[in-house]
């Protein structure tokens, strides 16, 4: 048996050949996926060469998020058709976190660009801005204009986005007629809206291309009506019809800053000809 015992690992070398810890090995042999394949008398455990692989084999299950009694489970039973039916399904799995990955870079990115803007555009000044297409979920919204009631339908579109499977890094934005500023019915919102980056969803729908007006403040909301009339005003003077909504767009929201009334909100004008 001592001569055998030479051409075997202690736990501890194999511990380190593997670069794992004693106690993941121990782990392993109480739940019978990697047993020792020696146990002397006085306890001690032996590992031999072949078993490396099987440290290997589970490591790479590991990498790919299988649990280890599902490893167990494909060690006990592995061929070559379930290895290859292992295989498809991790194949499958993996595919889905590129997918996921991809949407959350792209959500990171659109958050990067969306605070960027808030932190650099100027505030209180009216600029033109040249936009191409871009693509909205749109819910219509009758209710009354106080803050329960809006809170409620904002919630109710952001339900209405997940139904869909949309999940946009850009904040829900707000329609404001604009023949509710000029009448001097006040502001009011007519729809809210979830843009989204391409037009593949049923419910989206287009913003055509053009000029915008846009003014932008930093201090919520109390000053939005009169940066609304300021932008109509701006259209006016320079001979563009103003389109039928103002849209309203949260550049930084309670993600970044500390208070409702720290909001950078942005409102934007389509200036027609």
């Amino acid at each position: 048996m001592q001569k055998n015992l030479k051409n075997y690992f202690t736990t501890g070398e194999f511990a380190r050949l593997c670069n794992v810890k004693k106690h993941t090995l121990f782990h392993y042999d109480q739940i019978g996926i990697l047993c020792p394949e020696i146990v002397t008398d006085n306890g001690y455990r032996y590992y031999s060469h072949n078993q490396l692989e099987i440290f290997y084999t589970i490591s790479m299950l590991k990498e790919l998020d299988m649990p280890l009694a599902d490893i167990k489970r494909y060690l006990d039973r592995r061929s070559p058709a379930a290895f290859l039916e292992l295989l498809e399904q991790q194949q499958k799995e993996v595919a889905e976190k590129i997918h996921e990955l991809q949407w959350l870079r792209r959500f990171i990115h659109t958050k990067i660009e969306l605070t960027q803007e808030g932190l650099s555009i100027p505030m209180d000044q009216i600029l033109l801005e040249n936009r191409p297409e871009e693509y909205l979920i749109v819910t219509e919204y009758e209710g009354e204009d106080e803050d329960k009631a809006i809170a409620t339908a904002i919630t109710e579109h952001l339900n209405f986005c997940h139904s869909l499977d949309i999940y946009s890094a850009y904040a829900i934005g707000g329609m404001i007629p604009v023949e509710g500023i000029v009448s001097q019915k006040g502001l009011f919102y007519s729809h809210f809206y979830t843009k989204v980056n391409e037009l593949e969803f049923p419910s989206a729908v287009t913003r055509s291309a053009g000029i915008f007006a846009v003014c932008c403040d930093n201090q919520g909301y109390q000053n939005e009506e009169a940066m609304a009339h300021r932008l109509i005003q701006y259209a006016k003077a320079h001979d563009f019809q103003p389109g039928p909504y103002i849209y309203e767009d949260i550049l930084l929201d309670d993600m970044s800053v500390m208070d409702y009334d720290q909001y950078t909100i942005k409102l934007s004008l389509p200036l027609l000809k």
